[in-house]
C-alpha cells in the first residue's frame, strides 16, 4: 500500500485512473453514468430549444405528415416521389399517425434513439477494443456538441447511426451461428438503406475481419450473401413501388444521380447545388439523366476527378457546424442570434479534437497490428467507406456524421493509449 500512495502522489490522476481502470465496478458505474448524462444533455436541449423545420428537415415533416394522412410519400396527394429515402419520414410518419402532429414525439424519438446508439457504440468498442476504450467511446458521443443537437432536427443521420451500429452489433454477436447472424444483419441492414441506400455496400465490412483474421472466408462469404439476400428482399417491396410510379426500376431512391451530379459538374463546389433545369418531369429518369452527364464530365477530365475527390474528401471533416445552422430559427427565437457563433465554435473544436484523436488512434492500430490487419478493423473500414462515398459524390460536414460513432471508438482507443503510455512513463505500467 505504501508503494502505491508514493506512486500516488507522484503520478497523481494518470495512477488513479490506472487502478480504477481494472475495477469492473467502477467501469459498469462509468458506462451507466455515460448514458444517463447522455440522457439528460439530450432532453435538456430538447426542452430548451423548439423545433423549427428548414431545409430537408422541413421536407421530412411534409411527407411523414402525407404518410399519416394516408395520402403516400410525397409533397401533395397524388405527387409521389422517392427522391429521399422513405426511411424517416416513415418512421416520423408513424410518430404522426399515434400521437398527431407533435414535434414533442419526435423529440422524444431522438433522445432514445440518441442514446440507443451511445449504448451499442460502447458494446462494440468493448468487443473490439476492451473496457476502457469502450468507456471513453460512451462520454464522447454522450457530449458530443452535434450529435445533442440533431435531438430537434428532423433528419436521417442519427437514426442511420443507429441501424448501423445494429447491423454491426448483430454481426459480431459473440456466441452466435453465422447464419442467424447474417439475417439480423441483414435486417438490420435493410433499414438502415430504407433511412440511407449508402448502407446498402455495408455487409462486407461487417464480416471482412472475421473472414480474414480468424480464417473463416467461406462461411463469411455465406453469412454475407444470406445478409445481402435478405436486405434485397426486405427492400423490394420499396423497389415495386417505384417500378409502379416512375415506370421504371428504382431499388430505394432516385437521388444517386443526382448526388454524384451535384459533385461533378463543371460548376460544382464540391457540396450540395440545385438541380439544373430540365423538361424531365419522371424523377428516374432524370436521375440517369443526371447521372450520365456526371459520367461525362469525369471521363472527359479523370484527373480532375481526382483531384477533386481529394478535396471533397477534406471538406467533408474540414468542420461540424450543421446542428447549429439547422436549429437557427429555434435558438434564434429562444436564445437571439448571438448564441449562433460561439455554438458552431463549440462544435467544429469538439469536432477538430476528435478527428485529432482518431486519426491519433488509427495510427496506433497501424503500429500494432500492421497495416493490412488494422484496415480490417470495422471502425476503420467504416470511416473509410464513408469518406468515400462521400468524396466522390456530394460532401459538407453533415455527410460525416455516419462517421461519428466510428471516430468516437478510434478517438477512445488513441486516448486509452496514450494515457497507458503516460503512466507507463512514469514507472507505473504494470499497474494499467
Amino acid at each position: 500500500m505504501q508503494v502505491h500512495n508514493s506512486k500516488s502522489l507522484s503520478c497523481g490522476p494518470w495512477l488513479r485512473f490506472s487502478l480504477a481502470c481494472q475495477d469492473p465496478a467502477w467501469l459498469r458505474k462509468s458506462g451507466w453514468w455515460a448514458l444517463l448524462i447522455a440522457l439528460i444533455l439530450r432532453v435538456v436541449w430538447g426542452i430548451a430549444v423548439p423545433v423549427m423545420p428548414v431545409s430537408d428537415s422541413h421536407a421530412y415533416d411534409v411527407f411523414a405528415q402525407n404518410i399519416a394522412l394516408g395520402h403516400g410519400f410525397g409533397w401533395e396527394p397524388g405527387e409521389l416521389t422517392a427522391y429521399w429515402a422513405v426511411g424517416t419520414a416513415a418512421v416520423y410518419g408513424l410518430l404522426y399517425s399515434v400521437f398527431g402532429h407533435s414535434y414533442a414525439a419526435i423529440v422524444v424519438f431522438n433522445v432514445l434513439i440518441g442514446v440507443g446508439t451511445v449504448a451499442l457504440a460502447m458494446s462494440l468498442a468493448r468487443r473490439w477494443q476492451g473496457s476502457v476504450p469502450a468507456i471513453l467511446t460512451g462520454w464522447l458521443l454522450a457530449l458530443w456538441p452535434l450529435l445533442i443537437q440533431y435531438t430537434t432536427i428532423l433528419a436521417s443521420e442519427i437514426l442511420f447511426n443507429f441501424c448501423v451500429l445494429m447491423a454491426f452489433w448483430l454481426a459480431t454477436m459473440p456466441g452466435w451461428k453465422w447464419f442467424p447472424r447474417a439475417v439480423g444483419t441483414g435486417i438490420a441492414l435493410a433499414a438502415s438503406s430504407y433511412v440511407r441506400p449508402v448502407a446498402l455496400l455495408i455487409a462486407p465490412l461487417a464480416f471482412l475481419q472475421e473472414a480474414l483474421l480468424q480464417g473463416r472466408l467461406v462461411k463469411l462469404i455465406a453469412a454475407c450473401a444470406v445478409s445481402c439476400v435478405i436486405m434485397i428482399a426486405l427492400i423490394l417491396p420499396w423497389s415495386l413501388r417505384n417500378l409502379h410510379v416512375f415506370d421504371r426500376f428504382v431499388l430505394v431512391s432516385t437521388n444517386a444521380g443526382a448526388n454524384f451530379w451535384m459533385g461533378n459538374n463543371p460548376d460544382t463546389n464540391g457540396g450540395y447545388m440545385p438541380l439544373p433545369e430540365m423538361d424531365i418531369t419522371n424523377e428516374a429518369e432524370r436521375d440517369r439523366y443526371l447521372n450520365k452527364q456526371a459520367w461525362d464530365y469525369v471521363r472527359q477530365e479523370p484527373m480532375a476527378f481526382v483531384g477533386r475527390t481529394v478535396k471533397k474528401a477534406i471538406l467533408l471533416h474540414d468542420r461540424e457546424s450543421v446542428g447549429v445552422a439547422w436549429n437557427q430559427k429555434g435558438l434564434e427565437q429562444r436564445f437571439g442570434p448571438k448564441i449562433l457563433l460561439p455554438l458552431k465554435l463549440i462544435s467544429s473544436l469538439y469536432w477538430w479534437l476528435m478527428l485529432t484523436g482518431a486519426l491519433t488512434g488509427t495510427v496506433f492500430l497501424v503500429r500494432r497490428c500492421g497495416w493490412l490487419q488494422a484496415l480490417t478493423l470495422p471502425p476503420v473500414t467504416a470511416w473509410v467507406y464513408f469518406t468515400a462515398v462521400h468524396s466522390i459524390t456530394v460532401t459538407g460536414d453533415r455527410y460525416h456524421v455516419p462517421s461519428i460513432p466510428f471516430n468516437a471508438i478510434l478517438a477512445a482507443y488513441g486516448i486509452s493509449v496514450a494515457v497507458e503510455r503516460a503512466v507507463g512513463s512514469r514507472g507505473d505500467e504494470p499497474g494499467v
